[in-house]
């Protein structure tokens, strides 16, 4: 458990150099295809600030004096951004292209690489760990995790709750004295107003299955814990009832076991990555593995049963 007194992650790097600039914007944003143009009169600074957690969120502050362009890559993350002025434009070239309006937070497109334009200014932005996110949408909507979609035009009164909700906070997610416990119960509630206003939804094909609250409470349970090495046993007891009673359940009402339950949970979170991945960067054998597929030959099997096509050929379709 870790423990209340842990720091969080800090950030300041700025400079006056501009390929020091890029350097750091190409690792920040997975990209190899970022560029800076011509100074403004006063000359070329640039600075990003960050505070947070890896493994939540990060909330920070990006300003560079110049035009810049180029492409942001998939990294794993959600970003919630808003602008102090106009001049950002991303997704462009293309039908979706989003022009962000200052002082009105955006997500950016996810699951993919995509293109940017923007004019010299300052951006706020949120950076949500993938999984996290998604937990926490599944978590309120009741389903199963899985890579998210969000609304592109979202809920007047809900935007305008999000951002009271992150006006309050910042001070505490900024402070670096915040404590862990407060630290994540405001995080949680950042990431849930933020669920709220663009109406994130996991795009799964799994659901859960109707039946008695224990079997309910054990769904819910090995989707928070699909991560880990559990076992039938194991989710019984988080239920509070034996495994020959959670058997019963899962056939009786779902026509399936505890496990082949899980399996799918994890071969889902598997594509999830894959869909996100890069063939160069990602190896599928280690991808399986991370989410308890021991025998890949069997994980091959289920996937393609499940998917109706082999993991390599969902890691190697172009990104949408």
């Amino acid at each position: 458990m870790p423990s209340d007194k842990l720091p969080p992650v800090a950030v300041d790097r700025r400079g006056t150099n501009v390929d020091e600039a890029v350097a750091f914007y190409e690792d920040v944003y997975a990209s190899q295809d970022i560029h800076i143009g011509k100074p403004t009169a006063d000359g070329f600074t640039w600075r990003c600030r960050a505070v947070g957690d890896d493994d939540e969120l990060t909330l920070g502050t990006s300003a560079v004096d110049a035009n810049r362009w180029g492409t942001i890559g998939q990294h794993g993350t959600y970003i919630l951004a808003w602008t102090t002025t106009p001049g950002i434009v991303l997704d462009v070239d293309t039908r979706d292209a989003i022009a962000m309006p200052p002082n009105v937070p955006v997500m950016y497109p996810s699951g993919r690489p995509f293109e940017f334009n923007a004019a010299p200014g300052t951006q706020h932005m949120i950076r949500f760990d993938g999984t996290y996110l998604e937990n926490v949408a599944a978590a309120q909507l009741g389903a199963i995790p899985g890579p998210l979609q969000f609304r592109n035009l979202p809920d007047p009164e809900q935007l305008e709750r999000l951002r009271q909700v992150i006006r309050a906070a910042a001070p505490e997610l900024l402070h670096p004295d915040t404590g862990r416990w407060r630290r994540a119960a405001v995080n949680m509630l950042v990431a849930e107003a933020t669920v709220d206003a663009f109406h994130a939804t996991p795009d799964v094909d799994i659901v859960f299955h109707d039946g008695p609250a224990t079997m309910r409470f054990a769904q819910e349970w090995m989707v928070a814990n699909a991560h880990r090495h559990i076992t039938s046993t194991d989710v019984a007891q988080a239920a509070g009832i034996n495994a020959r009673a959670l058997q019963a359940a899962f056939q009786r009402h779902a026509d399936t076991t505890p496990m082949a339950f899980l399996r799918q949970i994890r071969l889902h979170r598997v594509r999830a990555q894959l869909v996100a991945g890069e063939a160069p960067t990602t190896v599928i054998a280690d991808v399986a593995r991370g989410w308890g597929f021991g025998h890949l030959g069997r994980f091959a099997r289920y996937y393609a049963d499940t998917f109706g096509e082999r993991p390599s050929d969902t890691l190697r379709r172009p990104s949408r």
